[in-house]
């Protein structure tokens, strides 16, 4: 195997990975965001926690 096309193909494999990992933990923290975001005033959800 030409070694050249070794490191090019390692080097392909390693930015794949690594921007499947920044895409992912981009997604992530949007979505803990979301989660814990404090709820808007007079919002659906705030009323029917109230008794």
């Amino acid at each position: 195997m030409n070694p050249t096309l070794s490191f090019a193909l390692l080097g392909a494999i390693t930015v794949f990975f690594w921007l499947v990992a920044q895409a992912w933990t981009l997604l992530v923290l949007w979505a803990e965001g979301c989660v814990t975001r404090p709820a808007v005033p007079g919002s659906i959800h705030e009323e029917e926690r109230k008794p």
